[in-house]
């Protein structure tokens, strides 16, 4: 399936759900399915323009607990939305980041929560500004045992987010 084929099916699907917690649950799915990564690999932030913040909205947990400044330069999040721009990081682990959400315990998980590896991250386009940010990462101890993300998955990411901002607004 081509991707316009794929986002016109998620645009179709996310249209007949009309509760925000369980769109974004079916959204994590979604993408997690896609890009072939676990629900918790999925990040989703929502811009509060009038306070420059990024709020997670996925995964459910990280809703609750934080957000990220956009003025951090720490943030992959905060980069994406800033400089509106995606990115790709095969090797994130190696790079200084704002890892403290990595080390929260989501809800479900049995073992120990693992560092990311590997980091695709896209703005989400808004109708006036940006709506904020989705990340697919790749997590584990080692770099060496995830695959890395290609410049096709990073486009790919991009075109879906753009299918996912009118359901996330």
């Amino acid at each position: 399936m081509d991707i316009n084929e794929y986002c016109k099916k998620i645009d179709s699907h996310l249209a007949g759900i009309t509760d925000t917690d369980q769109r974004l649950e079916v959204t994590a799915k979604i993408l997690s399915q896609a890009f072939r990564v676990g629900t918790d690999e999925v990040a989703i932030f929502v811009l509060d323009g009038e306070k420059d913040l990024l709020h997670f909205m996925w995964p459910r947990k990280l809703k609750t607990i934080g957000f990220l400044p956009l003025s951090s330069l720490d943030s992959l999040a905060a980069r994406t939305v800033r400089d509106n721009k995606p990115f790709i990081n095969n090797r994130f682990a190696s790079v200084h980041h704002a890892s403290i959400f990595e080390r929260v315990r989501l809800e479900g998980a049995e073992e120990k929560p693992q560092p990311i590896q590997k980091i695709i991250s896209v703005p989400i386009p808004g109708k006036e500004r940006l709506h904020g940010a989705i990340q697919i990462s790749r997590k584990g101890e080692v770099a060496d045992t995830t695959v890395d993300f290609t410049k096709y998955d990073l486009d790919n990411l991009a075109k879906i987010a753009v299918t996912l901002a009118r359901h996330l607004e």
